[in-house]
């Protein structure tokens, strides 16, 4: 569960659009230990459909940019359903096709027709 002070510091690094630097807390480092643990360093989507696939991930079901009060919950106390779980990186990337986005494309509109690029 996160303290007071930590959603704190985490809601200011959302805002500031660094939420990527959560993932360098200790106490996430020990919390994906955890869940790694739980789950056997395997992968919960493979496993559901009868496959083994070591788990490199710890995904945030509910997404910490929505629910940064559950960054470091292992399960979500409102549904009693699992928050964090261990997943493979191809499972982890079908959970956020945003990801795939071709990186070679634009990301913005050129501002006029003439283009130096």
């Amino acid at each position: 569960m996160i303290s007071d002070l930590q959603l704190v510091k985490l809601r200011r690094l959302i805002g500031a659009g660094r939420e990527r630097d959560f993932y360098c807390w200790p106490a996430w480092h020990r919390k994906r230990a955890e869940v790694l643990r739980l789950d056997n360093q395997e992968c919960q989507r493979c496993k559901a459909q009868g496959r083994y696939t070591p788990a490199v991930i710890v995904h945030h079901v509910k997404h910490l940019k929505e629910r940064p009060d559950l960054a470091l919950s292992v399960l979500d106390p409102d549904t009693g359903e699992r928050q964090l779980v261990s997943l493979c990186r191809a499972c982890h990337e079908s959970e956020h096709p945003e990801r795939l986005a071709d990186p070679w494309q634009p990301t913005k509109q050129p501002i006029s027709a003439e283009r130096w690029d």
